[in-house]
């Protein structure tokens, strides 16, 4: 049991899990036009093994992040979308279908 707890304190001491600079925020852009950016993580070495996108918001219409994960909502909506992702950079891409409207915000957290 102790191995256990001083495993855990240890991962939770050194991951980045809670640092602000690991969650890097991308809203205020056009949801009705296509989107892409890439999101460095570099500061934080190359030992990174997965990823967390969180979409928070409003929603009305259809939309497709990273030509994969296809989100259609009709009001508020809190989504988590998670993966192994073996790099210290994060290819955002947002492609709405159709009209997009009200208010999202993207959280990209890397571990």
């Amino acid at each position: 049991m102790r191995k256990t707890v001083i495993i855990l304190f240890v991962l939770t001491t050194f991951s980045c899990s809670h640092l602000v600079e690991c969650n890097q925020t991308i809203s205020g852009f056009d949801l009705n036009n296509p989107y892409s950016e890439t999101v460095d993580f570099d500061k934080f070495g190359d030992y990174i093994v997965y990823y967390a996108s969180r979409v928070k918001g409003e929603l009305s219409g259809e939309f497709f992040i990273k030509d994969i994960y296809q989100i259609k909502a009709a009001g508020k909506i809190d989504t988590l979308i998670r993966g192994e992702h073996y790099s210290n950079k994060f290819n955002f891409k947002y492609s709405p279908i159709g009209s997009v409207k009200e208010d999202l915000e993207f959280q990209i957290t890397l571990l």
